[in-house]
């Protein structure tokens, strides 16, 4: 049984009652073996680790382990134990020989150097090291950028670059293109062919740029959780492209990127495009932030610095000044400047704080009208300018519940127009995937709007894509759906929109760091609105997401360890 002091640190909030039911359950096993108790601090130690998924760690990192205390005032009287030197948190560990081994050995939970991993955390984070370094960074290029920089233009010219210059379509790489989400690959899939044509691709190029569309990294990988090796691609299956391109790479979580490196063939070349500033993977690691970090000067030496391009001239913020300023600002964690550009009186940035009611009340007055104009278009059947409006102005929150959230804001909204809870379904409704669903190429994510039915079999139909490129649906075969005058700012990563609405909480979040109230900034075109208090303005400014991981070390490390193979052998050819 679990020692009843875990109690105290679940009330800080520093753990959780399924990691105490985690953590028993593999002391349990271990003690069919052998009769070790864990210290307090070794069961801690456990939960914390088994929480590391949960809050986008990879690790539990001991030289900041302040920074996981939660609520608990450190050397507090009545505060639960909290050492913050590393050695005593490591040396109780230790101890427990059953479960917690070295690097090398095979336990369910593992310390390399000052971290605690989950044994498969662990490995896959060697792995990801691995294939980066191989062949000093040889296969792998990294394209950073923020919304607008022209990221995919980029892409588009390098490959009909690429392809151009080759003699004889024989030697044409096989191009593989991916991203996370069904709504960004396919995206990704229009944009590129587009941006081809722009830059003026011949119809053969396009047609070998484009001759596979983008799909999800599961999808590429064939992913299928029924299988004993749920992907079929693998290490021992390697995917047969000779590059793979992987858009908005910042939304790769750990776990997904080992799964696609190591089913990479051993000579074919990854692209990683996304911009590390944003919000990372909602899953562990933050494998791109990483990878960007060795764009420092202090990282000359390393082969990764040279593979990594950044665009950084936002060409759609010509006609938005106060929107670049404004990203500009909170990406560079720069608190006085980002007030000064609110507070510039400029067009197309406004903030509202949530205690002036009269502004609120205004801004909720244009978002009903909104919502109304959607719905009129809607009802008279012009559906090409029902996906332009619906793209229009769109609620951000950071929430998805209390009353800054998602749902109090659709309620407030569908309140005003009149909606009950009796219509499940109405004219000028926007929507949201919540689920892919292949059968009818819908992915998560994507956005549509209800419309009368064209059909006498159905009342109403939902549509969805873009002006003069959509599709309808009968909402009888609509599964997974959601209401979205708000959505959360994470679903809006990818999107767009003319006008966006930012809510953040009335009060101190966790969630709300630089990189959330930034990703929702980037997502407006012409106006952003943020509505929130100025001290909660400033706390996310100041608060960039940190996440435990040790890539970045050893990915030094191989390097490092690279170059002493060198020294000793200069004759050696290094695998790192």
């Amino acid at each position: 049984m679990p020692p009843h002091e875990l109690q105290d640190y679940r009330k800080f909030g520093v753990i959780g009652r399924e990691d105490i039911t985690a953590a028993t359950v593999l002391v349990s096993i271990a003690n069919r073996d052998c009769e070790e108790q864990p210290s307090l601090l070794a069961w801690v130690g456990f939960c914390l680790a088994l929480r590391t998924v949960r809050d986008g760690h990879t690790c539990v990192d001991f030289d900041n382990i302040s920074e996981w205390a939660g609520g608990i005032e450190i050397g507090a009287v009545d505060a639960p134990d909290w050492p913050l030197q590393p050695g005593i948190w490591l040396d109780s560990l230790k101890a427990v020989k059953s479960l917690v081994a070295a690097s090398e050995d095979r336990r369910p939970f593992v310390i390399d150097g000052h971290r605690l991993y989950l044994a498969r955390a662990l490995s896959e984070e060697q792995d990801i090291a691995s294939v980066l370094m191989r062949d000093s960074c040889r296969q792998v290029r990294v394209l950073l950028g923020g919304p607008g920089t022209g990221k995919t233009t980029k892409i588009a010219q390098d490959l009909v670059e690429r392809f151009s210059s080759l003699s004889t379509k024989e030697s044409w790489p096989r191009l593989g293109l991916a991203a996370p989400t069904g709504k960004a690959a396919s995206r990704m899939t229009d944009v590129l062919r587009q941006r081809c044509l722009e830059v003026g691709a011949s119809a053969s190029v396009i047609a070998a740029v484009t001759a596979e569309p983008a799909r999800t990294v599961h999808k590429l990988l064939d992913y299928n959780p029924s299988r004993v090796q749920p992907f079929r691609y693998h290490a021992g299956n390697r995917l047969p492209y000779d590059m793979v391109i992987v858009d908005e790479a910042s939304m790769l979580s750990s776990s997904l990127m080992y799964h696609l490196l190591t089913a990479l063939a051993d000579d074919a070349e990854v692209i990683l495009v996304g911009d590390p500033d944003q919000l990372a993977s909602v899953d562990a690691g933050t494998v791109l932030g990483d990878i960007a970090g060795f764009r420092s000067d202090r990282f000359k030496k390393h082969p990764l610095h040279k593979k990594i391009a950044e665009l950084t001239t936002i060409h759609r913020a010509k006609d938005a000044p106060g929107i670049k300023a404004l990203a500009e600002s909170i990406r560079a964690g720069d608190v006085a400047q980002t007030l000064a550009v609110l507070e510039a009186g400029q067009t197309d940035v406004q903030w509202i704080e949530s205690t002036n009611k009269r502004a609120v009340n205004g801004l909720v007055t244009e978002i009903v009208a909104h919502a109304e104009r959607l719905q009129n278009v809607a009802e008279h059947g012009d559906l090409d300018n029902t996906l332009a409006i619906q793209q229009e102005m769109q609620v951000l929150c950071a929430h998805r519940e209390g009353f800054s959230g998602v749902t109090q804001w659709n309620a407030r909204v569908e309140s005003k127009l009149g909606i009950t809870q009796a219509m499940p379904w109405y004219i000028g409704q926007p929507i949201m995937i919540t689920r892919n669903c292949r059968s009818l190429a819908l992915f998560n994510g994507d956005v549509g709007v209800i419309v009368a039915s064209s059909s006498s079999h159905s009342r109403f139909e939902a549509i969805f894509g873009q002006p003069g490129q959509h599709v309808r649906v009968p909402v009888s075969r609509l599964e997974d759906v959601a209401t979205v005058h708000a959505l959360t700012i994470h679903k809006s990563q990818g999107s767009e929109y003319q006008h966006a609405v930012v809510i953040l909480p009335e009060h101190h979040s966790r969630i709300v760091t630089r990189e959330l109230v930034y990703t929702a900034v980037t997502r407006a075109i012409k106006k952003v609105t943020i509505v929130c208090p100025r001290n909660v303005l400033e706390a996310a400014v100041k608060k960039p997401i940190r996440r435990a991981t040790g890539l970045t070390e050893r990915m030094t490390s191989l390097w490092n360890e690279s170059q002493v193979k060198l020294e000793v052998n200069p004759l050696a050819v290094h695998d790192t």
